[in-house]
């Protein structure tokens, strides 16, 4: 009987769990979820760790580690409950960055970028074209990491810039590129800066110079 007391007052009564700190204490006794740890070839070092829904058996997270230091996680997958399809992707890897996935048809959407120092502010926001996957569409934020500063809108085709918006609303084109200038060739400029009396002196010059058989090099 005291065997039996004591493992009744281990065992918190049903009241217990209204309490919300022992909620989430015990909540792992009925986990949602399973893990599958997959090793790397040394059978050692952790790869990555996959969690699967008990109830349909669909992937719920893949978690990757660093391949030098397995205690650091390089990104982590997470996938639709029902349909086990990719929703997101959390790189770690120089700075921390968001990938977002259409469900249906599993390509990419748009990619949040965030400031190297603080992960909390939005550096950047890439938003991709469905048909062809490129990039149409570049959000950059400023330092508080909320306000949009500019928004630029890239043609899919040529993958150059068309136009952008900054924070006040304005719109701008693309400076046109510079078209090659003609070279002018030196005398051109010449005859626009001579007049006619300095023509004739040069024309008598050049008659003399013929008349009298002088050679130019012993002028």
């Amino acid at each position: 009987m005291k065997l039996l007391t004591a493992i009744q007052k281990a065992i918190p009564d049903k009241k217990a769990f209204d309490n919300v700190h022992l909620k989430l204490l015990y909540s792992n006794m009925h986990p949602e979820t399973r893990e599958e740890v997959v090793y790397r070839r040394n059978g050692r070092s952790v790869d990555k760790i996959i969690e699967f829904d008990i109830q349909t058996n669909s992937k719920v997270k893949t978690t990757h580690y660093d391949y030098f230091n397995d205690k650091k996680i390089r990104s982590i997958d997470e996938f639709d409950r029902k349909t086990g399809k990719k929703l997101r992707t959390i790189n770690y890897v120089l700075y921390k960055s968001i990938d977002e996935f259409d469900p249906e048809t599993g390509k990419k959407l748009r990619t949040i970028n965030f400031n190297v120092k603080d992960e909390t502010k939005i550096s950047s926001i890439q938003e991709y074209d469905q048909e062809t996957g490129k990039i149409v569409t570049i959000s950059i934020y400023k330092r508080d990491g909320r306000t949009v500063s500019i928004i630029k809108k890239i043609d899919p085709d040529t993958e150059k810039v068309t136009n952008w918006v900054n924070n006040s609303n304005t719109n701008f084109k693309p400076a046109e590129p510079l078209k090659p200038s003609v070279p002018t060739r030196c005398y051109d400029n010449i005859k626009k800066v001579m007049d006619s009396s300095e023509k004739e002196d040069i024309a008598k010059l050049i008659d003399n110079l013929y008349r009298n058989n002088l050679r130019f090099e012993n002028i």
